[in-house]
């Protein structure tokens, strides 16, 4: 089993930007059906990412988190490349700010199916922002 002196190179970006150049001895990615974990030495594959906080922990047991909104996953020879169309940091949001999303989404209309899915949506999105803005300093860019 791959040791802390193995290492992941991952990368993360945006059409906008890089967001994150990191090397980690583990990661854990929110996938489109939910979590998968990768360690050093991951066989190769594409993935299609969900809505959620991806999590990289250092060999200083440094814990990195994002949050990342879809697109794809490549990992290949310990190289992952995050190809999302939102990625944020604890420092792109506020504790205040979270939690007043959360409350506007917890009272959007919830009349119609959709109407539904995009309150729950919402209030999901809204939930894992909160988290990552309660991290302090848990990441690096």
């Amino acid at each position: 089993m791959p040791g802390k002196t193995s290492k992941i190179h991952c990368q993360i970006l945006t059409p906008v930007a890089g967001v994150a150049d990191v090397r980690a001895f583990e990661m854990v990615l929110p996938v489109h059906d939910g979590l998968m974990g990768v360690l050093p030495g991951h066989a190769p594959m594409l993935c299609s990412l969900g809505v959620g906080l991806l999590r990289l922990r250092d060999s200083e047991d440094h814990l990195h988190t994002y949050y990342i909104e879809g697109g794809f996953g490549h990992i290949c020879d310990n190289e992952v490349s995050i190809l999302t169309h939102r990625a944020l940091t604890a420092d792109d949001v506020t504790v205040a700010d979270m939690q007043e999303q959360l409350i506007e989404a917890q009272v959007l209309p919830s009349d119609t199916l959709e109407q539904a899915e995009a309150r729950t949506a919402a209030i999901q999105q809204a939930k894992q922002l909160l988290i990552l803005a309660r991290r302090e300093n848990t990441h690096s860019r």
